[in-house]
Parts: C-alpha cells; sequence; structure tokens
C-alpha cells in the first residue's frame, strides 16, 4: 500500500529539520563546571542543568546533540534521537548527565567529550502526533550521516516466511 500524501510528510519533516538542526537559538548550552567533571558529580550537575532538563520535560519528542571542541565556537551535529514525552526529560538525561548501564545513551561519549575540553549543546522539539517521532527521527538520522553517534548498525534476520526483517540497535 502506497501513502499517497508524501509531499505533506515531507514539509513536516523540512520543518522539523530546519528548527531542530539549523537554527541556533533552539539550542541550549550543557553546563559541564570543571570542578564536577573531574570527578563527574551527576547530582551537581542535575542542578546546574535543571532548568534545561525541565524544559525539556514534557516537550522533547526529537532531540540532538550537538558538540563543539575546546576554545571552539563551531558546534557539530553528533547525535540524533527520540523519546516520549513523559520520558523527555530522563532520556535527555541518560545522554547527558547520568545513565542506567542498559541504555543505549551517549553519555561516555560525551563524557569524553566534556573531559578533554568540549562544549555540548542540545535542542529538540515537541511532535504531534507523538507517533511521528519514530519517522522524523528515522528520516533525520539518514538524512544526516555527519551525527557519528548515531550507530547504523542493523541486525538481519530470516523470518520463516523467508521475509528479511531488520531492526535497528541503537
Amino acid at each position: 500500500m502506497k501513502y499517497e500524501h508524501i509531499e505533506e510528510l515531507e514539509t513536516f519533516l523540512r520543518s522539523v529539520e530546519c528548527a531542530l538542526l539549523l537554527r541556533e537559538d533552539n539550542r541550549y548550552l550543557i553546563s559541564y563546571p570543571q570542578r564536577r567533571v573531574s570527578p563527574w558529580d551527576a547530582n551537581e550537575l542535575d542542578k546546574v542543568n535543571k532548568s534545561i532538563l525541565d524544559a525539556a520535560s514534557g516537550s522533547a519528542n526529537v532531540y540532538a546533540i550537538f558538540t563543539a571542541p575546546q576554545n571552539s565556537g563551531s558546534f557539530s551535529l553528533r547525535y540524533i534521537g527520540k523519546t516520549t514525552r513523559q520520558l523527555a526529560r530522563q532520556r535527555i538525561r541518560n545522554h547527558l548527565i547520568t545513565k542506567n548501564d542498559k541504555t543505549g545513551a551517549k553519555l561516555e561519549n560525551v563524557q569524553r567529550h566534556v573531559l578533554s575540553g568540549g562544549q555540548v549543546k542540545i535542542s529538540w522539539q515537541k511532535i504531534e502526533p507523538e507517533s511521528l517521532r519514530n519517522y522524523l527521527e528515522e528520516e533525520l538520522i539518514d538524512r544526516h550521516k555527519e551525527a557519528d553517534w548515531n550507530q547504523r548498525t542493523s541486525n538481519k534476520r530470516k523470518i520463516n516466511t523467508g521475509i528479511e526483517a531488520t531492526s535497528v540497535i541503537e
């Protein structure tokens, strides 16, 4: 079956892409005071970034992480992700401050970058209907290969019918 209104989805995708990835005023600088990152102090990092985490809560369906090297104001896209609004605060916190070992969060990448003196920014967009976040994330990752923290590993397996099923590991 073919969806007949793909142009409308493409237009929506482009507007989300612009707001999420191109608008500097939608990016929030994450604070990593030197005395709180060595050793990594998640409780204090939570406190200094409380306003950003609170703002993301209930709002961030699709988000992007950007980094800049030490002494540079030039930020590069590193990761595109999605979450439900209900879990947005925790999911973003998993990437930026502290995480459970079972999540696919990019905290180790963030920590390495911050400990090398780099900066981190995040942007997000609230998507309605919320279920479109899956389509948007997949399309944005496909369009932005420079987001090198996104894993592009596929597990392919044959189902008994001979149809190939693919699941993406995040």
